[in-house]
Parts: C-alpha cells; structure tokens; sequence
C-alpha cells in the first residue's frame, strides 16, 4: 500500500474495505475502472490510489469469499475522497474447505455425507467455559447434555443417538486436536461421580480453538477406525500467520447463580405428628410439626420465615479468564503462542477449579518441498470439589427453620441439631476435601513431503500425557468437650489417596497421489499407516481412623487398603480414500480401513470396514430458476467396526487382602472371558441435500440416516452356580434412525446492518431389536425411592432405549384386560377402604416413561448494526422425561410446595374396587384427625412417596441459553492509543430464562457423570447456573 505522504498533486482516493460486522477483508483487489489503477487492501482493510484527476469515478471491489461490487467515487481538485467499502459475503464465490477425518482437507462441496463446522465466533459467543457445553445449539444432530453447574463440571455428547447396551462402554465420540486423538473420559472409578468431575476435553482453553469440525456418520469418520464409532469431534486450533506480530488479550469475568431451585413449603415447621419437637430425636423431621404461628407461641425465638435450603445453603459463585495470544512470521517460518488462567468459585460451599494453559506451536518452510511443524500444550488442571449428592440430601435433612451457614464453633467443631442425629451440610463440606490435580501434556509433530506436484507424503505424531491425582480427606474427633462428630463416612478420619496416569500415542502416516484423468475427471487417492497406543495405570489408598486428627499422612491412620490397576491397548490400521472427481460437481468416494485390536483374541482381532459417499453438485450442470442459488444431493453407506472392553477375552484373578501368614490370596474373577468374542459393526445409511436461494441468503440443509448395530458387545448375568456373575458376549441389536434439518438466512444486509439467523432440528427414534436371547430384559440403572418407589431403567426388545419402570397406582380396568407391564393413566384410579389411593406391589413394576428427546432444536440469530452485535440462542429438548429422585425425598419429608394443604380435608377422584365413585373423605395429616381416625404416619409418607409414577416428571424445556450484546469500538478511538488496533467489550448471559414443567432444579443436571450412557436420573444433582458476564478482548 501506499502511503499518503506521496499521494500526487492530482489527487487520491483512500478508504477501507470491511465487512458488515465492521471487520477488515485484508487482500481486497480495489480497481479504478477506466483507468490502470489498482490498490491491494492492507491487513486492516485499507488501500490508497494516488495520482486520480478531479471526476466521478467508479470503484470496482473484489475479495475471496465476499463476490465483486461497484461503487460510485468523487474526487475533487488536489483532494484526497474517502471510499469506505462495505462487502457483502458471498458463499458462491468462495470455495469452503473443511477439515475431514485424520486431518485430510477437503472442499465441502465434494463432501457425500452431512459435516458442520463452529467457528471460533460462534464458540467465544456462548461464553462457556467447558468446550463441550460450547457447541450447545451449534449443530443438528448433536445432543449435550451438561452435568451440572459445579467448577469445571462436564458434559455429555451424543451424536445420532446411543448405539450400546452396555452401560459403562465409552459411547461419546473421539475427540481430535490438531491431527491427535486425545482421552475425554470422565473418571469416576474412586466414587466421584457426583463430585462434578470434569471430562479431559474441559481442559482445552476455548480461547485457542479456530474451529470444530462435527462428523456424525459412518463415511465421515470411517478413516479413524473404530476409536470413532459414535463420531468425531475434530478441533482445529489457532495457528501462526504470516506478517508482523500480533497480539490478543482477552478478559472474561462471570458471576454465576443456580438459575433453578425447588419451591418448599413455607407453612410448617420442625417436629413429628404435628408437635413442635426443636431438639431431641423427632426434631430430625424437618417440617412435620406445627404451624410456624403455633411454633412461635411455643418458642418466640421461632423465625418468621422459614428457610429454603436449597437456596440459602447455595451462595453466588465467580469466574475470571485471561487469555494472551501471540502470533506471527514469515513465508518460511511462523509462530503462535497462548499462555491463560482460569479460577472458577463454585456456587456450592468450598469449590473451586483451576485450569492454566500454555501452548506454542509453529511451522517451517524450508523449501517448496518439504515443511514441518509442532505444537505443544502444557495444562495444570483441578480444584474442590463438592458431593452434591450428599450436600442435597443433608439440606434435605436439616431444619428450615435453622440457619445452616451457622455451621462451625469457635473450637472447629460442628453446629447442629442437638440430639436429633442430623448434621449441619455446610460442615460437612468444610470438613470433608476432595481435591484433583491433573498434570497434561498434549504435543504433535508433523511434515508433509511433496517430491512432485502430484504426490506428497505426510506424518504426524501425536501425544496426550497426564497425571490426575486426587485425594480426599476427613478430620477425626478433635477431642474438644461437648463435640458432635459428624456421622456416616468420616469415620474417625480418612485420607483416600487415587492416583492415574494415562498416556496415548499416535502415529499416522500418509501418501497422497493426485492427477488429472484426462480433462474432466481427476483424483486423490490416499493410503496410510495408523497405529494407537494407551496405556492406563492408576493406584487407589484408602486410609481410615487417624492418629491425629487433622495430620493428612498415610503413616497417621491404623488401617490403610491398597490396590492398583494397569491396562495396555493397541490398535494397527491400514486405510485407503480414494476419490473421483468429474468437472468439480460430480464426487465419489470410497474408503476401507483394516484395523488389528489388543482386546480381541488373534483369530477375531484383525477386521476391516468399508465406506462409499457420492456428492452431485446439480446446480453446475442443471438450469435452475434465478432465485435458485445453489443445489447438491449426497448419499452415503459405511460399515463401522468396535472392538472390545480391555481384558474381557480372559478371565482374570482379583487380590484380597494379604493374611496374618503374609501370604497373598487370589480369588478368581467374578467376570468371565470369552475368547470367542468378535466385534461389533454398524451399517450407517445417509443421504441428504444442500440448498441455497436467494443469492446464498436462504439455505436449507437436510440429512435422513439410519444406522443398525449388530453383535453388540454387552455383560449377560450368567447363574451364581457357574462360580461367576457375569460375561461379555456379542449378542445385542440396536438401531437409531432420524432426521437433521439446519436451516440458516440473512434476512437482512445493507452497509450498516444485518440479520443473520439459524435454526437446527434434530429427531432421532431408536429401538433395541435383540438382547441375549434368554433375556427378556437387561437393567442398565435403577435408582432409590422411599416406600419402594425406586426406578429402573431397562432395554427390551423392540423399545427404545431409556425406558423407566416403577411402582404405580392400582387403576380400575373393570372387564378390559390390563398389560401388566404398561402404566396406563387414562383408567381411574382405585381407592381402598380407607380412602386413599391403592399402590401395586413394589414387586410389579410398570413401564411410565421414556428418557430420551423426541426432538431437539434451536434458534441462534445475530443483528449487527455497525459496530454494534446482538446475539441470542434459544435451544431446546422436548418429550424428555425424567425420574426426579429429589421430588420423592421431598415428599417424603414434606417439604414440597404442595404439602402445605396438609391439614385439608378432600375426596381423592377415583374408584372403589367395583367401580363405584369413590366418596370417603379423608384427611392428609399425621395422627388422629378432625374426623376421629387415626391416619398413621399421614398420606404423604403412607401413600404419596410411593408411586414412582409421581416422580417421573415431564423434563422437557426450553430456553434461553445465551443472549450477548458487544461493541466493537470505532477504529479511529482505539488507534489513538498508538498500539491498539482493535478492541470489543461483551456483556453476555448465559441460562437467562428456562420454561419447564420439572419441578427441582434445571433437568438438564444428571445424578450419572458425563462419561456415562444412562441416563433419565436426576436425583440430588449438582445444580445448574445462570452466568452474567463481561469481556473483553484487545488486538495490538
């Protein structure tokens, strides 16, 4: 570019190129026509053309990506006119790349299966924390389930549906960065699994990803074998540039809040039978005594009000991100570098996590044939975490009419109920510390060789290395006069000490051969080598009943319990892609993968899978309307492979406990091998078009597939007789069927505003089709009720998976027949002699309802005026039902909302056993009644916490999950300070506005971690949060 201090006398023309978010297009080809004058837009979008007499001019303006405009100019004598260009993006002049299985680039257009790609835009506006929850709303066919709200807390991906039966097989899709498979487990094998432990994919920094790649189907992700057998999540992260060195800061501070809690009577106060009982054993029953006036004319020290605990004993919680990054180079040799910091305060006493990154990477030209990069990321991971199980439950416990944040005394023993054998929540969580530390280290290497224009061979090595120590530990008796030692599991002081390391390795290698067949059809073809290692060791301490009491050394308890674990797998590959091309509008690609597994034995071990996907551009070589922009149709149909569990071919031997002799005992495993083992397969059928109209303002993407499992891998109970008590056999069916629907728009775009909006619909119907066949059933979870209201999930042949059964009222069929293992709610129910509803046996359990979404959806749009943006997302789950343990604890212990009519008199509507209408009166408290009858311990714990069927809520929502407002701040402000070229604030909040019908905390919370294929339990979880918050991000 010129400068303007050399601008002729005749006159000039500067100005800058931009797009309708204000962002520079750098490289923009900017032509005064009738002339030969041509400027090139700098890399913040300025050009200057100097040397222009006085007249009216036309402009003509073309970048990659944004098509060709013209714009009207006017130069005056010996002046220099101002033409700030607005360019309007258009996809058809732009050929989108993205990036495939094992990293292989490839045009979207040739692409015969469906593929979404989320910005770093679109990832920084969530504003998430954890990269998972990021790509909430983001695609179709993509199902997120977020644990919790706890500090660093994970979340569960489902891509297409679940396609196992076995409840602890690893089902979510394989995670790549940068070329590198790296771990996303969620471990919870030392009891944590309602900690809110955070999955490995938590510990990548957002703020360093470019982009994601979404493969969902069977061709998409046949290339990586069978480690991505539920599909790929494959993360590209920011890379140096070439040009002068730049640097991003970028700021980020969130207050966090539970956006949910359960409503809780308000009428009743501490006590049993209706008698005010403040201490002493019946004063462990929170809110079965009198009323709070009957309570205060008793004891005038009674509050007003009554606390909910679920409230109160939650605080506000905080986070603060910072996030440097540096990048620059030459066209022989770039760098980047990011170095961040995470402190995250939880919402419940005494958590936190922390999370520091550093990374640098870099790449070498040292000539036109070969070059060679790296990358290295260092994370130091972890924090306080908090049971949320047992935090719940004890604030279940506790007396609302207590303040439970009066918790500690001056000698740092407990406050609590006295006599009532109840402990305070809050100490419990002061006293009990659960701590992780993890040490990461994800690296690659990688160069690419091209000896001819028409061959090139790649290698890359890849490592994900980490430590992830936890330790859990609680006081013993301080010895003090009068103390109250908290019960249950501090048990005299422990220490519990787990130790994993786990280290994965992969290699690839790759040639790549691609020509021209003649004039119109060319070809790529690729082979390569792949090979993946793992190895997991973990060790596991538990020491119990200290010395003294708050020295946390092993050598301090008299009982210490030890074992560890160790497992090596390996998988070999061979593939080959090879893929025709005719005119650029007609694709074909066929891909095989041959893959040797460590888990199966040598005569099943080695299987290979195949794919096939064609991808027809029409609106090359068909004539369509004008307002017909673009039109594609792909299909596709792969086989995919999945081997089995680690050791679950052999039968191993477990260690007891070493004897007084010092001998050490074996015993022989409880889980049978099966050398015979083979591994599963799906067959994946997908087809789907792309449409754009209107200029490319409209588009329309649609996808249909169906993928059928077979010989599924699953644990059969086998007789206790055989000496064991299960084995892993191929014997299981499953199919997931459905449709995904992306439909996006720019309704509006002129120079200073614009609308852009998306919306995404998802529904997936799957059916188990066969389980072992001496099985009518197999219990994948159940979960405890009181009064046998437990809930359990099974699969059965020809349901769909997540099906719950419970304990349900008696209904009244007359002459029709009942099925035995359906809830039907359309019958009247029948009421027994004593005028309340009749439950069945706790032995016949009932199907109620369904866990998994019918469809899921969401609407994201962003309004952009000039420097300002307004983004939003409405996302949403529906035909979701869940089994709300929470509820039944709460009605057992009537503190829900509705037992406030406790002391009314009704006619519960229903039937007695013939048939007749029911109309006895009866009353809803404890002990003797208004009407002279003794009713016992009262409905609530006699009838109503019984049914499961009451406990099985309607989880569907929806919400407002993300709303931001940011500004970015006028060129010529931040130029002033002489080194800040650019600079944004946000305000953003997150979880705004939720509509559901459930009744505790948000129903996205699971009681099962993320790493877990169950689900439909949501008992004491840990809650959700709604987030405000600020950022800010500067460009030097």
């Amino acid at each position: 570019m010129q400068d303007l201090n050399i601008i002729q006398a005749d006159g000039g023309i500067k100005g800058r190129v931009t797009t309708a978010a204000g962002e520079p297009v750098p490289n923009a080809t900017v032509m005064l026509l009738g002339t030969q004058k041509v400027s090139v837009a700098n890399d913040n979008g300025e050009f200057t053309i100097s040397g222009v007499k006085a007249g009216s001019y036309k402009l003509q303006i073309s970048a990659v990506g944004f098509g060709t405009i013209t714009q009207n100019v006017t130069v005056a004598d010996n002046a220099i006119a101002t033409a700030d260009v607005l360019m309007l993006e258009d996809k058809s002049n732009l050929t989108e790349v993205t990036v495939t299985a094992l990293g292989i680039k490839k045009e979207k257009r040739s692409l015969g299966y469906a593929a979404q790609e989320v910005s770093s835009e679109a990832l920084s506006a969530s504003k998430q924390v954890n990269v998972v929850n990021a790509l909430q709303g983001q695609a179709a066919g993509l199902q997120i389930n977020s644990g919790g709200g706890a500090p660093g807390q994970g979340a569960k991906i489902i891509l297409r549906g679940i396609n196992s039966l076995d409840a602890n097989r690893d089902f979510q899709p394989l995670f790549v960065i940068d070329g590198v498979p790296i771990d996303n487990s969620t471990d919870v094998a030392d009891g944590s699994d309602l900690m809110g432990m955070s999955n490995r994919a938590a510990d990548i920094n957002p703020d360093d990803i470019e982009s994601i790649n979404i493969l969902k189907g069977g061709a998409a992700t046949a290339l990586y074998g069978l480690r991505a057998s539920t599909g790929a999540i494959v993360i590209t992260t920011k890379s140096g540039k070439a040009g002068r060195l730049k640097a991003n800061y970028t700021s980020t501070y969130s207050i966090d809040e539970i956006n949910k809690y359960p409503e809780t009577q308000k009428k009743f106060t501490q006590g049993w039978f209706g008698e005010y009982v403040p201490s002493g054993p019946d004063a462990f029953w929170p809110a079965y005594g009198p009323t709070i006036a009957e309570a205060k004319a008793i004891d005038p020290t009674h509050p007003d009000e009554l606390f909910n605990n679920y409230k109160h004993g939650y605080k506000t919680g905080n986070s603060f991100r910072n996030t440097i990054t540096l990048s620059g180079g030459t066209d022989k040799a770039v760098l980047n570098g990011s170095v961040s910091q995470f402190n995250q305060e939880g919402i419940m006493p005494f958590t936190d996590y922390k999370n520091y990154s550093a990374k640098v990477g870099g790449e070498l030209k040292f000539s036109e044939k070969f070059r060679a990069g790296m990358s290295v990321n260092y994370i130091k991971s972890g924090g306080r975490r908090g049971n949320s199980d047992r935090y719940n439950e004890a604030l279940t416990y506790y007396s609302p009419r207590r303040d439970v944040w009066e918790y500690i005394k001056p000698d740092g023993t407990e406050i609590t109920i006295d006599g009532a054998g109840i402990d305070n929540p809050i100490y419990l969580l002061y006293g009990r510390k659960y701590v992780d530390d993890v040490d990461r280290v994800i690296s690659n290497a990688h160069f690419t060789y091209s000896p001819v224009k028409w061959l090139d061979f790649n290698y890359r090595l890849g490592f994900d290395i980490y430590n992830d120590k936890r330790t859990q530990t609680t006081p013993g008796p301080l010895g003090v006069p009068d103390e109250v030692y908290p019960q249950g599991d501090f048990e005299s002081g422990t220490m519990m000490v787990y130790n994993i390391n786990n280290r994965i390795m992969n290699s690839t290698l790759m040639m790549n051969i691609h020509n021209n067949i003649g004039a119109h059809l060319q070809s790529s073809f690729k082979i390569g080598h792949d090979l993946y290692e793992k190895r997991r060791t973990s060790s596991y301490i538990n020491a119990k009943v200290a010395a003294v009491p708050t020295f946390y050394n092993l050598s301090n308890y008299q009982s210490v319990e030890k074992n560890s674990y160790e497992s090596d797998y390996r998988i070999i590959g061979l593939f080959g892609d090879w893929t025709l091309s005719w005119d650029n509008f007609l694709y074909l690609t066929v891909t095989g993968r041959n893959d040797w597994t460590s888990t199966l034995s040598k005569a099943n071990r080695s299987f290979f899978y195949p794919s096939a996907s064609l991808s027809w551009v029409f609106s090359e070589n068909i004539r369509l309307p004008e307002w017909w922009s673009y039109g594609k149709a792909r299909f596709s149909v792969a086989k995919i492979g999945k081997d089995a569990p680690s050791y679950a071919t052999s039968t191993g031997y477990d260690i007891g406990t070493a004897l007084t002799t010092g001998a050490l005992p074996f015993t022989l495993s409880t889980q049978n091998g099966d050398l015979n083992l083979r591994p599963e397969f799906t067959t994946s059928y997908e087809g789907g078009v792309e449409l754009k109209f209107l200029h490319n303002r409209l588009g329309l993407d649609f996808t249909y597939y169906n993928n059928t499992s077979k010989d599924l891998i699953i644990p059969v109970s086998v007789p206790v007789t055989s000496g064991y008590s299960s084995i892993y056999l191929n014997s299981g069916s499953i199919r997931n069927k459905g449709v995904e629907i992306s439909l996006s728009g720019t309704p509006i775009q002129t120079k200073d505003f614009s609308w852009d909006l998306r919306i995404n619909y998802t529904a997936n119907r799957n059916k188990v089709l066969s389980i072992y066949p001496e099985l009518t059933e197999m219990i994948m979870a159940t979960h405890y009720g009181y009064l046998s209201a437990t809930v359990t999930q099974k699969n059965i042949p020809g349901h769909p998976v997540g099906d719950l059964y419970g304990r349900t009222y008696k209904r009244y069929f007359g002459t029709d027949t009942e099925d035995p293992a359906v809830l039907d709610k359309s019958r009247p129910l029948i009421i027994g002699s004593n005028g309340f509803p009749e439950l069945n046996s706790a032995t016949k359990q009932q199907y109620i309802a369904n866990s998994q979404p019918k469809w899921i959806g969401n609407l994201s749009s962003t309004l952009r005026y000039k420097g300002l943006s307004l983004y939003f997302l409405f996302d949403a789950q529906q035909g979701v039902w869940r089994y709300n343990q929470f509820a039944n604890f709460l009605a057992s212990f009537a503190l829900q909302k509705g037992a406030e009519n406790r002391n009314d008199i009704i006619v519960f509507d229903g039937v007695l056993a013939d048939g007749s209408k029911n109309t006895k009166a009866v009353w809803l408290g404890q002990g003797v009644g208004p009407d002279g009858a003794d009713y016992g311990n009262g409905y609530y714990r006699n009838v109503y916490r019984g049914a499961s069927e009451t406990f099985i809520e309607d989880a569907s929502w929806i919400r407002l999950r993300t709303l931001s407002l940011g500004y970015t701040l006028p060129e010529s402000l931040v130029k002033r300070s002489g080194f800040i070229q650019g600079a944004n604030i946000n305000v953003t909040g997150t979880n705004l506005w939720i509509n559901t019908k459930y009744s505790t905390f948000d129903p996205e919370s699971s009681s099962f971690s993320s790493g877990s294929v169950v689900d439909g339990f949501a008992g004491f979880t840990y809650p959700a949060t709604r987030s405000f918050i600020i950022s800010l991000n500067l460009n030097f």
